[in-house]
């Protein structure tokens, strides 16, 4: 069957489910036993029976088995957060000691988690470009893992995930790519040789902007599922499992994943290119632009573009213009997330010394916008930034 197909069909169980089209939301924290011999046998890997909740559930495990089919992987743990699922990664794939390479266009709370917890539990980080194709200078003996983001955030930089990933293995350290961006749609980490992937299932796979979720899958090639079981277990001591509510929102929104995806990509890519001809606009940053770097190394690794990309606007005649600007907007909310029905703004703001110095490192300015583009109709989307950018006055004018 088709990718389409298979996401509508993957998990479930009609017969099981008494020919209910939606596998039903198993709404409880335990699950018993018939028997004594059943109870003994709870964790054998023949057992067809749950335990409790926080460790699985029948509505979770749908959703997991969709995930792993779309990622190619050999399993899939459900998170109640992007950041839970981000967090028991990076901690089942390292322990005191060990030195960690990120790249400096991570998600931003995955990079205040290795500060603020990592650092205090012994794990030394360091960051590199997301240019760098060879990290042979920055490997360390005990380097355990590399962390991988394609497209990166905020500045939508572009990994070589195949040759990153097999100079990791080489050198023994576990490979984690945040795949939220892309969706198992576009691209499939574990093809290019990622052990763990995971993802904000908030974002565009859940995409209706009404629930909070993340998801883990380990690649099928990764010490003979040791490695996804080391996740698994942290996961769930941590507590961090995904309720079968918000299980059964995120299987509703798969299931109409491939159609979205394809009207955000069109969206997207619309109005990216009305924004490259716009005279106030000095440039547009997404991937699925030709003149945009390593835009032929992005056709390599995905099959299509999201709708997330930034925008950098010619300098303002004074600061206020910048939320002269954005204020002026009806459509796009000023919102942090993205990847849900709606179209959303932020300013990408250096507020503190940090991070005024990661933006210059990527190439970020104050004047830079991302952009969120939803299911609008596109001709209103670029209307609304018309509107918005007739109040912005350039500094030159």
């Amino acid at each position: 069957m088709k990718t389409s197909s298979r996401i509508l069909h993957e998990g479930d169980d009609r017969t099981a489910q008494q020919g209910a089209v939606n596998p039903p939301i198993f709404h409880t924290s335990l699950f018993t036993f018939p028997s004594m011999r059943a109870f003994l046998d709870r964790k054998t890997a023949a057992s067809p029976h749950h335990t409790y909740t926080r460790e699985s559930n029948p509505t979770i495990q749908a959703l997991e088995q969709k995930i792993a089919m779309l990622e190619g992987a050999e399993g899939c743990i459900a998170t109640a957060s992007g950041m839970g699922a981000i967090t028991a990664a990076i901690l089942a794939a390292v322990q005191t000691g060990d030195h960690a390479l990120v790249v400096d266009s991570c998600y931003g709370p995955t990079r205040e988690f290795l500060e603020a917890v990592m650092a205090g539990l012994g794990v030394e980080t360091t960051y590199y470009h997301p240019d760098l194709d060879d990290l042979s200078d920055l490997l360390r003996p005990n380097t355990r893992l590399v962390y991988l983001e394609s497209p990166g955030s905020h500045s939508f930089q572009i990994q070589d995930l195949a040759r990153l990933s097999k100079q990791a293995r080489w050198h023994g350290a576990v490979t984690i790519a945040d795949n939220s961006w892309a969706t198992p749609l576009h691209q499939q980490p574990h093809r290019l040789g990622v052990d763990v992937v995971v993802h904000s299932g908030t974002k565009y796979i859940a995409g209706h902007s009404d629930v909070v979720a993340g998801l883990i899958t380990v690649g099928g090639s990764t010490e003979g599922g040791v490695l996804l079981q080391r996740v698994r277990q942290v996961a769930i001591l941590l507590g961090a499992t995904l309720g079968p509510a918000e299980a059964f929102l995120v299987q509703r929104g798969l299931r109409t994943l491939p159609v979205r995806m394809a009207q955000l990509q069109e969206n997207g890519l619309i109005v990216a290119r009305w924004l490259q001809a716009h005279p106030k606009v000095r440039r547009v940053l997404h991937p699925g632009l030709p003149d945009f770097p390593r835009h032929h190394l992005a056709k390599k690794q995905m099959s299509g573009w999201s709708s997330l990309f930034a925008v950098e606007l010619h300098p303002p005649a004074g600061s206020n213009q910048r939320h002269r600007f954005v204020d002026q907007l009806r459509l796009f909310s000023i919102g942090v997330s993205w990847g849900g029905y709606e179209s959303l703004i932020i300013p990408l703001l250096a507020r503190t010394p940090a991070i005024a110095a990661q933006h210059q490192r990527l190439g970020l300015n104050d004047d830079c916008y991302r952009l969120s583009i939803g299911l609008e109709d596109v001709e209103d989307l670029i209307a609304d930034l018309e509107r918005g950018l007739a109040h912005y006055r350039l500094a030159s004018s």
